[in-house]
């Protein structure tokens, strides 16, 4: 045991960073805001620890009070690291803190710099920096609308939009994606849709001066999307534009959806993966540039210049790319890599990695929560425990010289199990969190990537290079050709892979306690050295204990009801709301583990006339949705509940003795999810009445549910 810990002597420290993620975890999944003193409270707390442990001397080492001496060290760093994150958390909710838009069904008038286009399968989606809004006298900062075409109105216009707003929306159901928490954080206060397009008109420049400057960015990135499009035109170079500008608008849906569907939908987003391939490029040629010039090689240090060459270039692309939450968490990371070989230290290394965590916690707290975090750290601290494992394995004897093609062969080999290696350890890391998330898992993930990254690498990132250099002069065109050849024929891998049946794998999204198991037997495996990582089995091994034993719903729907999922007979049915969009339904089916091709095939129960669908669940209970008053009150008398997709005007005896849930219990609790226990059915609601954040609008109050 001693040398086991010993082992371990300089692995204590990594653990802050996670720590400091527990803290923001923890402030932001908060049921209410806590109290503004107990962040810096239990800092103090933690600081006060350690300056005692380490102020005591100890007589005896390696006796008991030197134990407790290390476990107030090691417990006081911790609990400082947990109320860093929280801190920072509160510190950068209080920063971005807005007034609430309530909004209502009436059309406004908005007038508005265009800041991007947040385009998606249903169309354009402007997001407007706001200038005013007709009627409201403290406007919000932005607000992002649906438009049927987008037209003029490229990044930098103003425009003009009559539009109905509200609220961004909350967790579609229990466990969903809070929609509304990332809003907050963006300060996009509200979101809608418009009334017929929107139009340009002439106004003024905004007054902040670090307004103009996103505005001119802005129009910037749209200019040099356009140039990219016009030089390449189709779907490479869409792809093309996408990577280097971040402008995603002109991808097309069939494009987006085989990509993502093969497990190559993470290259369209701007990330780790093309900070890396950028950041490694840019290095790699100016230190063998550098290393050619004799006076510059052996007068000054060429890796250090390299590294210098490398984060300049990197700004720039974070820059041009439009400076998003995950490219400026890469730019960290990145940062903190370069910055290591500047001081002379490891650019690859957990404690790099653990102070690259902690910085963006400390910078963008929110981002915790967000599986872009999660999956790109997760891969990442893979990755770095495995090459930290296979350095540390005693090396081979040395073997005779072989000739060229043996040594070729033995290179080739050694290259492609590399590559086999690093993407099974990466997809393996990131797999629990995508189907926590996503609950999708796809199947041909692997070879896809496999595919992808060595075109990625040695053709898409060299043409890029070529193209940025070439491009300020006029002759970029032949090399932004290539570039989108390259991608079309990733897209064309996509399509291969992710067209098929097949190719994605619904899965059950796991609980909440099953998730934490496995994202701490994972870090726990990572981080300590020798034999302690064998006792990460137990964790998660409990994880999966947890998720096979998980409670099955019975039934499920959207604050819309536009998605009814029912259990009936053991299969699922499907009451589909009115409308032409599958949004709730694909995303509801998908926590359920349905994939689109089940969800397509699945029938409402067989009992469902216009006015009424009933059905009984596994253990007997009679469920009820009700669409015509005239028939609450017979449904309310032979059902253990009842769901009605109006608000009803006259009480009911018999519905007063069971669970209603009418239009005003919907919007004030958003969607659920019924369990079936011993005791009856249990509900559980997208928006519990002990939640109230500041990103959760007009929330029922405990005087209202009384």
């Amino acid at each position: 045991m001693a040398e086991v810990l010993a082992e371990q002597r300089d692995r204590w420290i990594l653990w802050l960073a996670p720590a400091a993620v527990a803290g923001a975890a923890a402030w932001l999944l908060a049921p209410q805001d806590p109290d503004v003193w107990l962040a810096p409270a239990l800092l103090i707390l933690g600081g006060a620890l350690v300056w005692i442990a380490w102020a005591w001397q100890t007589s005896h080492p390696g006796g008991w009070d030197e134990i407790i001496r290390l476990v107030l060290l090691g417990g006081g760093a911790l609990l400082a690291a947990s109320a860093m994150g929280a801190g920072a958390a509160q510190m950068r909710s209080a920063i971005v803190a807005a007034a609430p838009y309530s909004g209502n069904d009436e059309p406004v008038r908005i007038e508005g710099w265009v800041i991007g286009n947040d385009a998606s399968e249903s169309g354009p989606r402007l997001r407007l920096l706001v200038r005013g809004i007709e009627g409201v006298s403290d406007a919000p900062r932005y607000v992002r609308i649906a438009v049927p075409v987008a037209g003029a109105l490229s990044p930098g216009r103003a425009a003009q939009c009559l539009a109905v707003l509200g609220p961004p929306a909350g967790p579609m159901a229990p466990g969903a994606y809070d929609f509304a928490r990332r809003a907050w954080f963006e300060r996009l206060s509200a979101t809608g849709f418009s009334y017929g397009r929107c139009r340009p008109v002439a106004l003024p420049s905004p007054p902040s001066a670090l307004d103009r400057l996103r505005l001119e960015l802005a129009a910037v990135r749209a200019d040099l999307s356009a140039y990219i499009q016009r030089a390449a035109p189709g779907r490479g170079g869409a792809i093309a534009a996408a990577l280097i500008t971040g402008d995603r608008s002109s991808i097309d849906v069939e494009t987006n959806q085989a990509l993502r569907d093969s497990g190559l939908g993470h290259l369209l987003s701007v990330s780790g993966l093309h900070m890396g391939v950028v950041g490694g490029l840019v290095f790699a040629s100016l230190l063998w540039m550098f290393s050619l010039i004799s006076p510059i090689a052996l007068r000054w240090p060429v890796k250090k210049l390299a590294a210098i060459g490398a984060l300049t270039a990197l700004g720039a692309y974070l820059i041009v790319s439009g400076s998003s939450i995950p490219a400026l968490r890469a730019f960290v990371m990145a940062g903190v890599a370069f910055g290591a070989i500047l001081l002379d230290r490891p650019a690859i290394s957990m404690r790099g990695l653990a102070l690259a965590a902690l910085i963006v916690v400390l910078i963008f707290p929110e981002s915790v929560l967000e599986p872009g975090f999660q999956m790109s750290f997760a891969a990442t601290m893979a990755l770095v425990a495995m090459f930290e494992a296979l350095k540390r394995e005693p090396s081979e004897p040395a073997l005779p010289t072989p000739g060229p093609l043996i040594g070729a062969l033995q290179a080739a080999v050694r290259g492609i199990g590399g590559v086999i290696l690093i993407s099974l350890v990466a997809g393996f890391a990131t797999d629990p969190f995508a189907i926590y998330h996503f609950q999708r898992f796809s199947i041909y993930s692997l070879p896809a990537n496999l595919i992808a990254a060595p075109i990625m690498s040695f053709m898409v990132a060299p043409a890029a290079g070529v193209a940025a250099v070439l491009s300020p002069f006029g002759h970029g065109e032949l090399a932004l050709e290539w570039m989108a050849s390259a991608l079309d024929l990733i897209a064309a891998v996509g399509q291969t892979f992710g067209g098929r049946a097949e190719a994605v794998r619904a899965l059950p999204q796991p609980p909440d306690l099953a998730f934490m198991l496995c994202a701490f037997a994972m870090t726990w495996a990572c981080l300590w050295r020798g034999a302690l990582r064998w006792l990460a089995f137990a964790p998660f091994a409990a994880c999966l204990v947890f998720y096979a034993y998980a409670p099955a719903p019975v039934l499920a729907f959207d604050a819309d009801l536009r998605a009814v999922y029912a259990r009936e007979s053991g299969d699922w049915r499907l009451i589909a709301g009115r409308g032409r969009s599958t949004y709730a339904r694909d995303r509801l089916g998908g926590m359920l583990g349905l994939s689109p091709p089940i969800i397509e095939r699945l029938i409402p129960p067989m009992d469902c006339g216009e006015r009424l669908c009933a059905w009984h669940t596994p253990a007997g209970a009679r469920i009820a949705l009700v669409r015509d008053e005239a028939v609450l009150e017979e449904a309310c008398g032979n059902s253990a509940l009842v769901i009605v997709g109006f608000q009803p005007t006259e009480d009911s005896a018999s519905c007063a003795r069971i669970p209603l849930i009418d239009r005003d219990s919907i919007t004030r609790f958003g969607g659920g999810i019924v369990y079936e226990t011993e005791q009856g059915l249990r509900l559980k609601r997208a928006w519990p009445i002990e939640v109230r954040r500041p990103w959760r609008m007009a929330r029922p109050t405990l005087d209202d549910q009384a």
